[in-house]
């Protein structure tokens, strides 16, 4: 099977959102995983807010104020601060993958005709999953850039990784990232020209920016989940060795 043009897959994606009213499923459900972001990361905030309270260095952060050396090295400063700090960092996982699963769950039943609102939040049992490997992603791309490999290009090999996961719930994070890595295997120049493609786009969301705020991209958010998930379904599709991933 040929591979799809850039143009097929967002003409793809395009068909795929306007069939049963997909595209307000997609907004509805990305606004509200918005939301519920916001929710995540309230007690997060207090709890990062607390620490700093605790610790006594708050007057010395707000404007002009010049916290001294030694208060860094302050047991009873830096104790409340760094626990703090520690506990949000780990709780903040959980909020990020939510929200990574619900767009790749939203993305995928998209292209496969099949969006539920519900599935929006179908990372309630993921988040602390997708989130880890959200992160053990990150940790490979921070490294390969220290080896002064390009990042974007590592970036492109792992750019399939969330799909891999929602379709495999049961695969750790490093078996989702090396699959994602074969299968973008001589396709991430395709890859990079679907994302260039959407340049016009890009530059219409930067002006409704100015009306809409941060709105515009939640607008176009849906178009480009879409297009990559059907790139993702395009990969599938040539990859005949391994017709069991979906």
């Amino acid at each position: 099977m040929p591979t799809k043009t850039a143009k097929e897959i967002r003409t793809e994606a395009w068909k795929a959102l306007g069939a049963n009213g997909q595209y307000w499923t997609f907004f509805g459900g990305g606004i509200v995983l918005a939301f519920s972001m916001v929710l995540f990361i309230l007690p997060i905030m207090v709890i990062l807010g607390a620490g700093i309270g605790f610790s006594g260095i708050l007057p010395y952060l707000q404007p002009g104020g010049k916290p001294e050396i030694g208060l860094f090295l302050d047991p009873e400063v830096m104790l409340p601060l760094l626990s703090a700090a520690l506990v949000a960092s780990i709780l903040i996982i959980y909020p990020i993958g939510f929200l990574r699963w619900g767009q790749a769950a939203m993305a995928i039943a998209t292209i496969r005709r099949g969006l539920k609102f519900g599935h929006a939040f179908s990372g309630w049992g993921h988040g602390w999953k997708m989130g880890w490997i959200e992160m053990v992603r990150g940790s490979y791309l921070i490294l390969w850039s220290l080896l002064l490999v390009p990042g974007i290009i590592k970036a492109f090999s792992y750019s399939m990784t969330e799909f891999i996961a929602v379709d495999h719930p049961d695969w750790s994070a490093n078996q989702c990232i090396t699959e994602s890595r074969r299968l973008m295997d001589g396709h991430k120049w395709r890859y990079f020209c679907l994302f260039v493609s959407f340049i016009g786009w890009w530059i219409l969301v930067f002006l409704a920016s100015f009306f809409l705020n941060g709105l515009a991209q939640w607008f176009f958010l849906p178009y480009l989940e879409a297009a990559r998930a059907a790139f993702y379904e395009d990969l599938l599709d040539q990859d005949v060795g391994a017709p069991s991933l979906r």
